[in-house]
């Protein structure tokens, strides 16, 4: 097979982008009949409750860094997954949500974490998002997968920043994000000098375009891209996979095989090492991609099993993305996953 069957990828993902996501949708639903039920709604509770809809799950740029890799950009996008969970927080009110945004398909490596806010903003016309830190970020690292920690969170543990709140509005297709012109600011410790940050977003039923853009005073670009990070919202996976134990020790029976559950598994690139039942690393790793074929543009979800000390994917398969099922049988090396609804 041609090295690099994978390439040109979101040209052809985003020409599907005008096709909604019917799980997304459903959920949508639901709860635009449950704020009917609760009487009238306006346009604003509609659009709120969309929003909400859309803005809860994980996200993630991996196939755009990896065409960028591809196409041998100059500087490429950094690799991105975002969390946006909600919470119950009592002491800030509704409709909070837990961020962990990390770099490079590692959990540990965090580089941002927030507490969000969301209410109408009638002034605006819009749906407001307040941005909130934490003082002990440490404290409440794992609140994705514990949300109890932040039951009891108090305001008095939070920065807010004045200025960089975020406005949505709904244009009949999907919600646009921004910020007041130069209204987001702060000086610099580095530098000294005065930074204006301003962000440009967009949020559809299966995608968030986010676009973090800083100049100083006198105009000049701190950082920032010309090309949002264009996250998708991921799909996860649960299964298995195993490896023939003489693939790892020669001396092992060659009926014998190392087997190891899969609870979570993501299908934007997430690597899963498989290891025996010591913990031990086995040599391989099974990965589950999102990819476009380059020749027809036509997008695929990609199961492959990496040699780890070559990286080399030593096969893979593939199938439509959504998939319930995607399967791989190398007779040495076979897994197996199920799509978590």
């Amino acid at each position: 097979m041609p090295k690099n069957i994978f390439a040109k990828n979101h040209a052809g993902a985003e020409a599907k982008t005008g096709r909604r996501c019917i799980w997304s949708g459903l959920i949508t639903s639901i709860l635009l009949l449950t704020v009917s039920a609760a009487g009238a709604a306006t346009p604003q509770d509609l659009e709120l409750s969309r929003f909400l809809a859309w803005f809860e799950g994980e996200f993630d740029n991996y196939e755009q860094v990896w065409q960028q890799k591809q196409d041998q950009v100059a500087e490429p996008l950094e690799h991105i997954h975002h969390i946006f969970k909600p919470v119950q927080a009592s002491r800030l009110g509704e409709r909070v949500f837990f961020v962990k945004q990390y770099m490079d398909g590692d959990y540990e490596d965090v580089y941002r974490q927030r507490l969000y806010r969301f209410s109408p903003d009638d002034e605006e016309g819009a749906i407001r998002l307040d941005i909130h830190s934490f003082n002990d970020e440490m404290k409440y690292r794992l609140a994705d997968r514990q949300p109890t920690l932040l039951a009891d969170l108090e305001p008095s543990e939070l920065r807010a920043y004045p200025g960089c709140e975020v406005f949505w509005k709904w244009n009949g297709e999907y919600f646009d994000g921004y910020m007041k012109q130069d209204a987001c600011t702060f000086i610099s410790k580095r530098s000294g000098k005065r930074i204006f940050i301003n962000d440009t977003l967009r949020l559809t039923a299966d995608s968030i375009w986010i676009q973090d853009q800083a100049h100083d005073a006198d105009g000049n670009k701190v950082f920032g891209n010309e090309t949002p990070h264009k996250n998708r919202k991921v799909k996860f996976y649960k299964g298995w996979m195993t490896v023939k134990k003489h693939r790892v020790d020669p001396e092992a029976d060659l009926s014998e095989w190392i087997f190891a559950r899969i609870e979570r598994i993501h299908n934007e690139g997430q690597k899963i090492p498989l290891l025996d039942e010591a913990g031990r690393a086995t040599g391989y790793t099974l990965r589950l991609e999102t990819l476009t074929h380059q020749d027809t543009r036509t997008p695929v979800l990609k199961l492959g099993v990496i040699e780890d000390r070559t990286g080399y994917t030593l096969s893979y398969t593939w199938t439509q993305p959504g998939s319930p099922r995607i399967g791989l049988n190398l007779r040495w090396f076979q897994a197996g996953l199920t799509r978590i609804e």
